[in-house]
C-alpha cells in the first residue's frame, strides 16, 4: 500500500509542555559575534564580495521559482503534444503512482529498456558476460559502482541458489533487492513543540521551492526562518512561499548572518507557540569551506537556544545531478548529521538509479521526493512503489 501523509509525521504521545515565556524582553543578536559560540567564521567576512557576486550571478540562478500554489503561473500556450498529453493522462488514471512512474519514465526507458534486452537472454546464472551486462546498465544509470557491485552481487547469488532461469523471475528479483536497499525510517519526527526542521542543499536543488510545498502537509501551526541571506531573491521567494500557505516568515536584511536568523526563529517559535520551524539556508558553493562551517555554526546556535534541536535535517538533492548528487550527500551529512534526504526532480532525469546509491552509501534515507513543481507533486517516499517505478515493466 502507498505510504500516505497520514501516516508520514511521527508523534508521540506527550503531556503538552508549558509555553516557555521569556522572563524578559531580549533583543536578538544583530551578529555571530552576540551568540556565544565556540569559533567565528570566517564566511562572515566574505560578505561583501559574496553580495557582489550574488548581484551579478542574479540574471543566472536557476533555483528562483514562483510557489506552485495558487494562483497558477502563467503558462504559455504551446502546439499540443501527443507524447505529453501520454504522460499526462497515464498520470491521471495512476494516481500518485502513476505520476512517479511518469516522472521516472526516462530513467526506466533507459534502464529497464536494456535490462529487458539482456534479461530476454538469460539462461544461466554462471553467465558472466551476462552479469556484466547488467552492471554496465545499472552504472550508467548513477546506481555507482560501489552499489552496483553490491546489488549485482546479492542477485547472482541469489539466482543461484534459487536456480532462477527465467528473465521475469530475475526481474522481480531485482525489484525486491532494491526494495530492500531504499528502505528507512522515512517518517519525519514532529514529536517536538516546536520541532526545528534544517533544510540544506546547494542552490538549485529546489530546496527552497520544497519548503514552500512540505508546509502545506505539516500538522499544527508552521514557521519559516529565511537563513538563505546570500542567494538573490531567496528571502523574498521565502516571504512568497509564506503569504501563499498562511505561515510567518523571520527574516533580517540580504547578507546578515544565517545564524543570527535561526537564533531569532528559535526564539519566535517558543515565544508564538509554533508547533514546527522549519529553517531555510545558504546554498551555494557547497565544496567551500566557509559554507560548511557557517550551517555548522547555524546548527550550534539552533541546540543552544533549545537542546536537541534541530529534530529533523533534510538535504534536497537535484536527482538530475547523477553522481553529483551523492557527493553532496557525502559532504553535508560529515557536517550537520543529516537526518533524510528530499529527492526532487524526478520528472526530468533518466538517473533515477541515484537515490539506489544514496541510500546505499549514505545510510541515510529517503524521506521524499518531488516529480513536478505542484504541491501534490511532493510526497512521501515509498521504497516498493520506487522499485516497481524504477525497475518495472515498460
Amino acid at each position: 500500500m502507498a505510504r500516505s501523509w497520514r501516516n508520514f509525521f511521527r508523534k508521540t504521545e506527550e503531556p503538552e509542555q508549558e509555553a516557555v515565556q521569556p522572563a524578559e524582553e531580549v533583543e536578538a543578536p544583530d551578529s555571530a559575534e552576540d551568540v556565544p559560540v565556540a569559533e567565528e567564521v570566517q564566511a562572515r567576512q566574505e560578505i561583501p564580495q559574496a553580495t557582489k557576486v550574488l548581484e551579478e550571478e542574479a540574471a543566472e540562478e536557476s533555483e528562483i521559482e514562483e510557489p506552485g500554489v495558487l494562483p497558477e503561473p502563467d503558462v504559455v500556450e504551446e502546439a499540443p503534444d501527443e507524447e505529453a498529453a501520454a504522460e499526462e493522462q497515464e498520470a491521471g488514471s495512476g494516481g500518485w503512482f502513476g505520476r512517479l512512474r511518469t516522472g521516472l519514465r526516462r530513467s526506466r526507458e533507459s534502464v529497464v529498456g536494456q535490462l529487458n534486452a539482456a534479461i530476454a537472454e538469460f539462461r544461466d546464472t554462471e553467465d558472466e558476460e551476462f552479469w556484466e551486462r547488467v552492471e554496465e546498465i545499472l552504472i550508467s544509470s548513477d546506481v555507482g559502482v560501489k552499489t552496483t557491485g553490491k546489488l549485482v552481487g546479492e542477485l547472482e547469488q541469489e539466482a543461484l541458489e534459487q536456480n532462477i532461469t527465467s528473465g521475469e523471475q530475475l526481474r522481480r528479483l531485482m525489484v525486491e533487492h532494491a526494495e530492500r536497499m531504499l528502505e528507512g525510517p522515512v517518517e519525519l519526527d514532529v514529536s517536538h513543540k516546536p520541532t526545528v526542521i534544517l533544510m540544506v542543499g546547494v542552490n538549485g536543488t529546489g530546496k527552497t521551492t520544497t519548503i514552500g510545498k512540505l508546509v502545506n502537509f505539516l500538522p499544527g501551526k508552521a514557521m519559516l526562518a529565511a537563513g538563505d541571506t546570500f542567494r538573490a531573491a531567496a528571502i523574498e521567494q521565502l516571504q512568497r512561499w509564506g503569504e501563499r500557505v498562511g505561515a510567518p516568515v523571520i527574516a533580517r536584511e540580504r547578507g546578515a548572518d544565517s545564524a543570527a536568523v535561526a537564533h531569532d526563529a528559535v526564539e519566535a517559535a517558543k515565544r508564538d507557540g509554533a508547533d514546527v520551524l522549519l529553517i531555510d539556508t545558504a546554498g551555494r558553493l557547497h565544496t567551500k569551506v566557509n559554507l560548511m562551517a557557517e550551517l555548522e555554526k547555524v546548527r550550534r546556535v539552533i541546540e543552544r537556544q533549545l537542546p536537541g534541536a534541530p529534530h529533523e535535517v533534510l538535504l534536497t538533492v537535484d536527482a538530475t545531478t547523477g553522481q553529483n548528487g551523492l557527493r553532496q550527500a557525502k559532504m553535508f551529512n560529515e557536517v550537520v548529521n543529516l537526518t533524510g534526504i528530499i529527492l526532487t526532480k524526478l520528472d526530468g532525469t533518466a538517473k533515477g538509479g541515484i537515490a539506489l546509491a544514496i541510500a546505499n552509501e549514505i545510510g541515510v534515507p529517503i524521506k521524499l521526493i518531488s516529480v513536478g513543481e505542484q504541491v501534490g507533486d511532493l510526497h512521501p517516499f515509498d521504497a516498493r512503489e520506487f522499485a516497481e517505478a524504477l525497475f518495472g515493466e515498460l
